[in-house]
């Protein structure tokens, strides 16, 4: 079951982080919460691991359905959910990073 899981999430993760390439690369515009939180594009230095950032931002507004417009994460978790309050804690310090 475990298995099943990771193979799920790096699924999701190599899709999401395609579209974001596709996204990136076109003529598309990116919603508002994401150039708030990353910017317009990645950086010329440190490029991968701005995708990474990227691509965990957008799992977790998939995994939790964050539909907010503005605030990248939405708004904070209550505490009846450790994990994604963790994840959530976790990405937070990591956008302060590309914000």
């Amino acid at each position: 079951m475990i298995d099943a899981g990771e193979r799920a999430n790096t699924k999701l993760r190599l899709r999401l982080r395609s579209r974001l390439s596709d996204a990136l690369s076109g003529a598309e515009l990116l919603p508002v919460w994401f150039v708030t939180a990353l910017g317009p594009m990645a950086p010329s230095r440190n490029a991968s691991d701005w995708m990474d950032a990227a691509t965990d931002v957008l799992a977790y507004r998939v995994t939790h359905q964050v539909n907010d417009p503005v605030v990248a994460l939405g708004a904070p978790p209550d505490g009846r959910a450790p994990r994604r309050a963790a994840w959530h804690e976790e990405l937070t310090r990591e956008l302060r990073r590309w914000g």
